[in-house]
């Protein structure tokens, strides 16, 4: 009797192991602090503008480096390193996430740049051919790949992004780097050419949350008789469960909105694949004179709600939010960007801000599917 207690709970020891192990390794999230071999750009926009001494320049320009990863150091110099570049649309009309998409490479230590507007603008913002995105907004995705245009581990890639508004007035953020997981660097992704999963399964890539929380600057929409210019406040948000070029359900995403004494106000967005959401929009209320000057806001998990009858997965999906802020002279509508940029069309701004969220780490599994 002893004996067969003694194998039953070796066995259920065993099954708590083998479970406790698979929940580990589902753990693993992405280190925003490091390289990754995915690179998420939150938000570009189309169009060009002027320099304060007249020469025309992109309102988006991208700068993607290839460092050596650890486990190849030191790498030789020259080496290839080729990518994949996707710009992603919000949904339109008919839900569909329009995208198109370029390969491009560099070498390890090598740094390439290039725009949204492509070698129309000048050989000094474009070391590749890239195609212009196909709306006025969207976010880019740039993973590494082989000869054979597959996925691969390369946890060396860091970028940045520029996005300008006219001849004095631009803001900048670090991409977003996702790290392969448990692949020595050149190893093949588990899946197809355009299937990215992101899950923190050894041989895929890390995991992400879907939750967004960070401190924020409330909409001041007039002058005040201080110091403070006027404002806007936008979210950009975005998720990674999408299938390009495809009809895809709407993401919905419940907020609270504090002000500086706690007070909350709750409110949600629902959007397609991406959009860039003014806090006027989402709630009048959401402004200096009612929610104090700063505050924070935080989003319940994020999810995919099945509503018009297409094959796109419901349930949690990730989230990702980049805090976008101007600051003008003049009244407060002059705050109001207008894309594609086009010289002179947004005067008004002086000032241009944005940061990334933070999340509550608990990972999401998704997957990003391309064309």
């Amino acid at each position: 009797m002893i004996n067969r207690k003694f194998v039953m709970f070796a066995a259920c020891a065993a099954i708590v192991l083998v479970f406790s192990g698979l929940k580990a390794q589902a753990q693993q999230l992405y280190d925003p602090n490091e390289p990754g071999s995915v690179l998420v750009f939150p938000k570009i926009v189309r169009g060009t503008t002027s320099t304060p001494a007249g020469g025309i320049v992109p309102a988006t320009e991208i700068e993607i480096t290839a460092h050596c990863p650890l486990d190849q150091q030191p790498c030789s110099s020259g080496t290839s390193v080729n990518m994949v570049g996707h710009w992603v649309c919000p949904g339109d009309s008919s839900y569909i996430c329009h995208e198109n998409n370029f390969t491009f490479k560099t070498t390890d230590d090598g740094t390439v740049n290039f725009s949204t507007e492509g070698s129309p603008v000048g050989t000094l913002f474009t070391t590749v051919k890239v195609p212009a995105p196909p709306c006025p907004e969207g976010f880019l995705v740039v993973w590494a790949i082989n000869t054979k245009s597959q996925p691969i581990a390369f946890n060396g890639l860091v970028g940045d992004a520029v996005i300008r508004w006219n001849g004095h007035a631009a803001g900048s953020y670090n991409a977003i780097a996702i790290q392969s997981v448990g692949l020595p660097s050149g190893s093949l992704i588990t899946g197809t050419t355009n299937h990215l999963p992101f899950d923190g399964l050894t041989g895929h890539y890390a995991s992400l949350a879907g939750t967004a929380m960070a401190t924020i600057k409330y909409d001041e929409p007039t002058p005040t008789p201080v110091t403070d210019a006027p404002s806007q406040t936008s979210l950009v948000l975005l998720t990674l469960d999408v299938l390009s070029n495809r009809p895809n359900d709407d993401v919905f995403a419940d907020m609270d909105f504090f002000d500086a004494n706690e007070n909350v106000l709750s409110e949600f967005t629902d959007f397609t694949c991406w959009e860039e959401v003014p806090l006027e929009s989402i709630d009048g209320s959401l402004i200096r004179d009612f929610m104090t000057r700063k505050g924070f806001f935080y989003t319940l998990d994020a999810n995919k709600v099945a509503e018009y009858g297409i094959t796109d997965p419901a349930g949690p999906v990730t989230l990702l939010c980049l805090i976008d802020t101007v600051e003008c002279q003049g009244i407060g509508s002059a705050c109001t960007t207008t894309v594609p940029v086009v010289a002179g069309n947004n005067a008004a701004i002086m000032n241009h801000y944005m940061y990334k969220d933070d999340d509550d780490s608990i990972p999401v599994a998704t997957t990003y599917v391309g064309p």
